[in-house]
């Protein structure tokens, strides 16, 4: 299902001003296919407006021409030229760099890229200090997919290359994107690249990542234990109690079972119906794809889990992986037709790589990201935390992604924006928040969701308001209800001899004290609240989703459907990954799908500011505070069970 914008036809072109010449950076942003390492963002710089602020007239009502707007409309024609001459020059550059770097003929013919971490789709790039500080690698961070997709386009675009090495190494990432990863490599396999895998040892997800490729090689050591999936619940209402907390909180619907971790000692037939149901479609989708893979049949995959673990020679007869050789011995084995093909790293295969050079300025396509726990207020990244409880080291807040939201939407430049969503949802009034903004963006220009591992709950609320959905068929999604309520803490208070005395005017002020339960009456308001909500998230579904109130019922009441589940039942548009949102959002924008444009990250502001000193205990006890006080400040939750492990 498709929902066009507002506006009719795409937003007017206008030729926008180099990032990195506003940044202070010399990028060619526009002009190559893969940005220099300081990647060019656009940055909210200031308070954005409202949707239906109109802050670019320049009339005034009695037709009289602003002076100040028209100081405003000269400095931008100004600034338009210096951008336009800073890409025609970084153009020049270019193509010079790429003549001195095509003068090598041979050392390419493979490259080495290692595969490991959880890969979020992307991170800011953006230097934490100041240059020249900002060329030291004082505080490393994980590669992300939009990093790993530059990898493979710069080795794709250069015709020297015939192949790449994949070193898959301690692989942390979900399902949906150990999918995208699969994806890329079948991408990079398309456009005529070889592609060898290599691993120590093999679990589940690396084993469905692997079989993608055209070989697969393991040390003689080296064993398979794809072993399958198991999903993991865990309670804690005997553990509350031993500590003299009870849990006192109420949900809509059935398979809304996140605040059963904390009231229940063990899965409800809701609850159970719901996992069995992601795990058999997850284990599913595995099957299918080692099959695929791996020429096999589906029944063979089967026999071969249940069979686990396997060694390397074990795993060689049964067609799982092809052969079996040390990392020393590669050289040999990559290519058949070319058996002394030379072998470089991605740092040193770097600098001699052709980058592709775009002559045409064009419209570019904004990238606004949604990861972690949704709360009221601004995004931040807390520390692990070594607690019983998992809480989430990322957090969504709805200020900085409303700013976002509204900065890519004050671009006259930018036709299209992708909002990737990778959150297991929060806040429903953080949600609504995101949602409103969503909505209003939609009415200026094509909005496309991209889900990443969970896309549930509050997650698909700010979701459901975009004009077109892609998700992968492993993402989590769906999850329409919320639950609320509180943790009563009298017995602890009882054990500790601490003595609680309140007083009171209203006869609901203490609805949400912690010192005793809901009476019947306090009990009846938080359902009205909650069912309130709940009927406005359904409402919010069936505006966008375009469907009637009996359907949204129907596929809502809590319950978690996966990408492919969530496709069959109208709650997303198609499946796939970053090449079918962005491909979807040039076509919604009145564009060539099939012609290249440049992608742009929208990001926040972030100053200049030293990291504190390192205080392990601190930081600790800081973010646990943190997660604390959103929990305690919100009365109503549109977010999923937190404690599901998938593990492969």
């Amino acid at each position: 299902m498709m929902l066009l914008p507002a506006e009719a036809g795409p937003p007017p072109p206008s030729p926008r001003i180099s990032a990195g010449l506003l940044s202070g950076t010399l990028d060619t942003v526009g002009c190559f296919g893969y940005p220099p390492t300081e990647d060019p963002f656009v940055s909210v710089t200031r308070e954005e407006l409202p949707c239906n602020r109109k802050s670019s007239d320049f009339w005034r009502s009695d037709g009289s021409f602003h002076r100040r707007a028209g100081g405003k409309l000269f400095g931008e024609g100004l600034m338009h030229g210096i951008g336009v001459l800073g890409w025609l020059i970084g153009n020049l550059l270019g193509w010079m760099r790429n003549l001195l770097a095509s003068l090598r003929r041979r050392g390419l013919e493979y490259v080495l890229v290692r595969l490991e971490g959880s890969y979020p789709e992307r991170r800011d790039r953006r230097p934490v200090l100041p240059f020249p500080l900002s060329r030291l690698s004082l505080f490393p961070s994980e590669p992300s997919l939009e990093e790993l997709r530059e990898v493979f386009e710069r080795l794709a675009g250069d015709r020297r290359v015939r192949g790449v090495l994949l070193r898959v190494g301690h692989l942390t990432a979900g399902p949906a994107t150990v999918q995208a990863l699969r994806g890329m490599v079948e991408n990079l396999q398309g456009r005529g690249k070889r592609v060898v895998c290599w691993l120590p040892q093999v679990d589940t997800w690396t084993a469905y990542l692997a079989s993608a490729c055209d070989r697969v090689i393991l040390p003689e050591s080296g064993t398979v234990f794809a072993a399958g999936l198991r999903a993991e619940v865990t309670f804690l209402k005997e553990t509350l109690g031993l500590l003299g907390v009870e849990a006192d909180f109420e949900a809509f619907c059935e398979y809304k079972v996140g605040p059963d971790r904390f009231r229940r000692d063990s899965m409800s037939g809701p609850h159970r119906e719901m996992l069995e149901a992601i795990l058999d479609a997850d284990f599913e989708e595995l099957v299918r794809g080692i099959a695929r893979g791996r020429g096999l049949a589906s029944e063979q995959v089967r026999a071969l889990v249940d069979r686990m673990p396997l060694s390397a020679r074990e795993a060689v007869e049964e067609g799982l992986i092809d052969e079996v050789r040390y990392e020393d011995e590669l050289i040999e084995a990559l290519d058949p037709e070319v058996p002394s093909a030379s072998l470089r790293t991605w740092r040193e295969a770097r600098p001699w790589l052709v980058r592709p050079i775009r002559w045409r300025r064009r419209p570019t396509v904004g990238v606004v990201s949604v990861e972690g726990m949704l709360i009221v207020g601004r995004s931040r990244r807390l520390p692990p935390l070594p607690a019983p409880l998992p809480f989430p080291q990322q957090l969504a807040g709805s200020e900085t992604v409303v700013q976002a939201l509204r900065a890519a939407g004050r671009d006259r430049g930018m036709a299209a924006v992708i909002l990737y969503v990778d959150s297991p949802g929060g806040s429903a009034l953080a949600s609504d928040l995101i949602w409103r903004e969503v909505r209003c963006l939609r009415g200026r220009k094509p909005v496309v969701v991209l889900m990443g591992n969970r896309a549930a709950s509050g997650g698909y609320y700010l979701s459901a308001a975009a004009n077109y959905i892609v998700a992968q068929p492993l993402t989590l999604t769906g999850s329409i209800g919320v639950w609320g309520g509180k943790f009563v803490m009298a017995s602890l208070y009882e054990r500790l001899r601490v003595g609680r005395e309140a007083l009171q005017r209203g006869a609901r002020a203490g609805l949400y004290a912690e010192d005793a339960p809901f009476n019947d009456d306090e009990r009846q308001a938080v359902r009205k609240l909650l069912e309130t909500v709940y009927e406005q998230f359904k409402e919010r579904v069936a505006e966008g989703r375009g469907m009637g109130p009996e359907q949204v019922e129907e596929i809502a009441r809590g319950r978690v459907w996966t990408g492919r589940q969530a496709l069959e039942r109208g709650l997303v548009d198609e499946l796939g990954g970053v090449e079918t949102a962005l491909r979807q959002a040039k076509a919604l924008a009145g564009l060539d799908p099939d012609v290249w444009m440049p992608v742009m990250p929208v990001a926040a502001p972030r100053s200049f500011l030293l990291p504190s000193a390192p205080s392990a205990p601190a930081e600790v006890m800081q973010a646990v505070a943190e997660v604390l006080r959103a929990l305690n400040r919100e009365r109503v939750w549109a977010m999923p069970p937190w404690m599901v492990h998938i593990r492969g």
